[in-house]
């Protein structure tokens, strides 16, 4: 019994580990079992050459393989290939046509009888305007104060791209003759196309809101300074200012030079993501606005705020690469309360409450509407300074 004992406690001790100078006890290896000890042979050898031969493999499929590349936010929700929307004529209306329209909040409108050089004609008189210049008359046809703009400008931290806006009816475009004459035949189409829209059975609104004088239309001119090269991507996020609308109509022109990429127009749909919209020879680009999708309690898709279309040159005299975008809006009276004209059992069809529900996550009260009434006044002034990519502005007053 000593004899193994004493064989036991110098196995133990050869077992412990060895202490250095100066050193702690650390732990050895394990000592060798038959489930981690191999006896190199034929088999091990094939084993370990089936193990290189992976271990190369792999490594090559690392170097072939892209670094993955990380995307912005902005870029991420971009649709950079310019599409085309449906197609609507005055001349010839089609219903299939405005169903769809009503579907995606934009379309193109032919059928106008604009004369074609008309909107070049107008251009070239906005573009020799000094924006700067008309900052305080701009901010007060869109009914708002100098002072509540630099205050709400301090708060952003700048002032935001340049534009020059007339009210068509107030006559200070007197000395813009063509722009005058512009902006009144836009505002007769703007007018048609609210008809078109009203007369179309599932486009919501159920009566021309115009007709009869049940309201009065403000149509405004708003021509913004962008530069050479905006039209090939999306505003900067928050320098885009708009304006509440019925809808807006908006002068595509064609790129210019051999070199020349393809014009797109940009709008941010109603699920907050800009896409790109192609031009076609003669059509003008109408945007379905807020104030539009209120009155047909949400049957009616809309752009958020304003669309940015397509540039032109601007006539100066150093060679200057600043473009003009123009638009006209078809908007009412601060004064007005907003709210829609139908409620959803007529404003939709079969199918169609669940789908909204779905793509705005809302719901309807008792009656069936989907909207609360609001002040166009106070909406106008949220909407001029909201970063519109990331909110959209009805959200608040929707049920």
């Amino acid at each position: 019994m000593a004899a193994s004992s004493s064989s036991a406690t110098a196995a133990a001790a050869t077992a412990m580990p060895r202490n250095t100078a100066g050193g702690s006890s650390l732990p050895g290896p394990p000592p060798p079992t038959p489930s981690n000890h191999h006896h190199a042979g034929p088999s091990s050898a094939g084993a370990g050459g089936a193990d290189a031969a992976l271990s190369a493999f792999l490594h090559r499929l690392l170097l072939s393989s892209p670094a993955p590349q990380l995307r912005s936010p902005l870029a991420a929700r971009s649709q950079a290939s310019p599409s085309l929307p449906p197609l609507v004529s005055l001349e010839a209306p089609d219903q299939r046509a405005l169903r769809d329209a009503a579907d995606v909040g934009y379309f193109h409108l032919a059928g106008h009888g604009l004369p074609f050089d008309l909107p070049s004609s107008a251009l070239a008189e906005l573009s020799h305007i000094d924006a700067s210049s008309r900052r305080a008359s701009n901010l007060r046809t869109l009914g708002f104060s100098e002072e509540e703009e630099d205050e709400q400008e301090d708060a952003d931290g700048g002032a935001d791209d340049p534009a020059v806006v007339f009210d068509v009816c107030e006559g200070d475009m007197d000395a813009l003759p063509a722009a005058a004459e512009y902006a009144r035949r836009m505002r007769d189409v703007g007018l048609r196309a609210v008809a078109l829209l009203s007369g179309c059975s599932d486009a919501g609104i159920r009566e021309d809101p115009f007709a009869e004088g049940r309201r009065k239309p403000r149509c405004l001119v708003w021509a913004s300074k962008v530069s050479a090269a905006g039209d090939s991507a999306p505003p900067a996020a928050g320098k885009a200012k708009a304006y509440p609308y019925v809808v807006g109509l908006h002068c595509q022109w064609e790129a210019s030079g051999q070199d020349a990429a393809p014009a797109s127009s940009w709008v941010v749909n109603d699920g907050g993501e800009w896409t790109a919209v192609g031009a076609r020879d003669g059509a003008f680009l109408v945007t379905i606005g807020d104030i539009a999708q209120v009155w047909s309690n949400g049957k009616l898709r809309k752009v958020r705020g304003m669309a940015r279309p397509t540039s032109a040159p601007m006539d100066t005299q150093h060679g200057e690469t600043d473009r003009l975008s123009l638009t006209v809006l078809i908007t009412l009276p601060l004064d007005n309360i907003i709210s829609p004209l139908v409620p959803l059992s007529d404003a939709a069809g079969e199918g169609d409450e669940d789908r909204y529900d779905e793509a705005n996550g809302a719901g309807a009260d008792g009656d069936g509407w989907r909207f609360h009434s609001f002040l166009l006044e106070d909406y106008a002034w949220r909407v001029f300074n909201q970063r519109l990519q990331f909110k959209d502005p009805l959200v608040r007053y929707r049920i």
